[in-house]
Formats: structure tokens, sequence, C-alpha cells
């Protein structure tokens, strides 16, 4: 979803071998906390003594939030620096909630509990967080929302007190991508600025961020995505998302593909950018048949229009999302037995859609008919899929 342009924006800090300046830098003389990835290498914190705790980023969920939380609370830190991918980040901002006044992360926890969507009080961070991602396209190391994984779905959790303090993009730390995972980070990124420009309810300067942020993530993507430059470029490209004005307007639900996508992903067990490839072409035939549930085609067709010149793109939006897809090598899930269908579609009208204002008007009936004309691949996927057991663990 997109939000207000509204409260601080974090101090964004990017080059090669930044990280272990700015690491020394913003933590020198005051108690540290360290969240990281257990699966991701980052040599900037070799030989730093600060307090680590590393988690299994597949595993999180809120238990693992939870405990997290309180860890913090044991031993307040005046920073904590995150470093993994948008789970990681996600999961380190929630879990400092719990430093903040007013009980504001067991409202969020108990909230996210029954509600797929949870909008925090006014509140500002107790501990500076420290953004470092190691993937790329989630922008969480720039925005104010966070994922928290429940047994009843992802559930979204949008706050001010989420927004990090800095951010740290450095290319050492993106290294280890595929050239797979980069096209899929800066498709999810795309498709950020793509959906908010779905939306009629926008300003001219919103719309000419969006299509030169989309227009530069395209060239950079195709151009160079595999040096240490390309990376860097794609994201500060990805960042520049959301400190921009480009997902800034008066319809913060625009981007209405991705809850949809969200379900899949959860239902299916699959990443998030896997399920929005295999959706947003039907939901962007819906906007083009002039379906104004899933947005506006004038300013859809706008937007593809100007970002996608010179691409050899097809010109109609469905077909040309569909034809970056292929291009970029995105892979789509496993095309879902009939009951997944069902269960999606239920899930999504409950969480998200009918009297919900993110898909107002949706029901059940119409997910099912788009899952139907989404683009899948040929295997099936097995309906008794269930997540991973949280393991996490503190390194002292």
């Amino acid at each position: 979803m997109t939000s207000d342009f509204a409260g601080r924006v974090p101090t964004l800090w990017h080059g090669e071998g930044i990280a272990g300046q700015m690491m020394e830098r913003l933590t020198a003389g005051r108690e540290t906390l360290v969240v990281a990835d257990a699966a991701v290498a980052a040599p900037f914190l070799d030989g730093h003594s600060a307090r680590t705790m590393t988690i299994d980023a597949p595993a999180v969920n809120v238990a693992a939030v939870v405990t997290m939380a309180q860890e913090i609370v044991r031993r307040p830190p005046s920073v904590i620096v995150a470093v993994g991918g948008g789970t990681v980040l996600d999961a380190s901002k929630i879990a400092a909630l719990a430093l903040v006044r007013g009980r504001v992360f067991d409202y969020a926890i108990g909230h996210a509990s029954w509600s797929a969507l949870t909008f925090l009080p006014h509140a500002l961070p107790a501990a500076d967080i420290v953004a470092v991602p190691t993937t790329l396209g989630t922008s969480s190391e720039t925005n104010s929302v966070g994922i928290l994984t429940t047994d009843r779905g992802h559930r979204l959790i949008v706050g001010h007190a989420l927004r990090p303090r800095h951010a740290i993009i450095d290319p050492c730390n993106l290294s280890s991508l595929t050239s797979e995972a980069v096209r899929e980070g800066a498709l999810e990124a795309f498709l950020r600025l793509a959906g908010a420009s779905t939306s009629a309810r926008r300003s001219v300067r919103a719309n000419r961020d969006a299509v030169a942020l989309g227009r530069a993530l395209i060239d950079a993507t195709t151009r160079d995505p595999d040096s240490a430059a390309g990376r860097l470029r794609i994201a500060r490209l990805s960042a520049a998302t959301q400190r921009s004005e480009a997902l800034r307007g008066r319809d913060p639900y625009s981007a209405r593909h991705w809850y949809l996508a969200n379900e899949v992903a959860f239902l299916l067990q699959v990443r998030k950018v896997v399920a929005t490839a295999a959706v947003i072409a039907a939901v962007w035939r819906r906007i083009c048949s002039g379906d104004a549930r899933w947005g506006d085609r004038e300013s859809l067709e706008g937007f593809w229009a100007r970002v996608s010149i010179g691409t050899a793109l097809p010109v109609d939006p469905p077909a040309g999302i569909a034809a970056l897809l292929d291009r970029w090598g995105i892979p789509r899930p496993p095309e879902p037995s009939a009951h997944d269908v069902d269960r999606i579609s239920a899930a999504t009208e409950a969480a998200w859609g009918n009297r919900q204002p993110m898909l107002p008007g949706l029901i059940a009936g119409d997910f099912r008919d788009l899952l139907r004309e989404s683009c899948w691949s040929p295997e099936p996927v097995g309906a008794d899929r269930r997540p991973s057991t949280v393991l996490s663990k503190e390194v002292n």
C-alpha cells in the first residue's frame, strides 16, 4: 500500500564499503543490538563487539518477533542494526516497538491477530533503527511498513514508528544475490510504482516521479544488473520509490494486486514476487477492461505508455507486463488445485475484499475467476504444506 508523505525520511547512506564505516560511526559509544539473518554473510560486522541476535529468516513468524521483542526489552539498546532481507528488517522494526511507550507493540501484535491491516498510533521509535538490506526491492529500509506472519496470513502493519532512522545500501552486501534475485527485486520495486499509478487520484509530480523511476528500473535491470554499480543503482531506485513523490496519492490502497498476491504467497508458500507474477497480468486485464474496482484504466495505460518507451515491449499493459516478466525470467508458482483456488479466494475476501477499503466490492467469486485466468507453471501445488517451524537464537 502507499501512505501519506509525513514524518521523517530515513537518512540514506550508499556506496561500496559504506556499511563498515557507518556501522562504526552510528554505534560508537552506544548500546547496540545487531539483528542479522543467520544465512547472510556480513563481513562489515566482523570484529564488532555489539551484541548480536541471529534469526532464521524463512522461519520468522509472530512467535519469533515476540521472542525478539522480549530480548530487546530485557536489555534495551539505543541502536538496533538490522541486517538482512525484507523479512529480517520488518521483524526488527516490529520487535523494536516493544520500546515505544503506550504498549504499542502489544497493540500491534493483538490487532494483527484478527485484522489484516493495522495502523499504529502516532509514535516515533524509541531506539534508532539502522537498516542494512541484503536483498533488493522490498524498500523496508526506507518505509514505515512491516509484514507480520501469523497463523492466518501475512499481515500488514503501518506506522511512523516503523520507519528506520538510517538506511545503509552497500553493494558488498548484495554481491551474493543471484541474477534471478536481482531481477525479482527490480520487479518488486517496479510494480510498487505501477500499482500506485493505477489510481486517478494522483498529482502530476507523483505520476512524473513514478514514470522516471520505472523507466530507470527497466533500464538498470536490462543494462547492467550483475555489477556492483548496477546493483547499487537498482537498490537506490527501490529506496527512491519511498523517498520521492512516486507513491503519494489520495488512494492509499491503489496497488490492489498486492493484496491478492499476498494471499497467494501465504497459502501456496511461495515468494511474494513469484505470486505477483502469476496474477499481475490478469489484474491489469481487469483494469483495462474498465473494471474500476481494480484500478483506473486511463491511469494505468498512461503510466505504461510512458514507462515502456524504447523497450520494445507491447503497448497493451497486460501484454506488456507479461512480456517483461518473460524477458526477466521471473518464475510463476505451480498451478494451484481447485481447492487451493477456493481457499485463496475466500481468504482474500475475508482479509481485504467485500466491504474492506482495500478491495471494495470484490468477493470470493471475483478472485476465483481472476486466479483461473492467471499465469501458472504446469506443476501442481500440494495442498498440505505448512509454514516452517520457528528457529531463533541469540549470540552474545
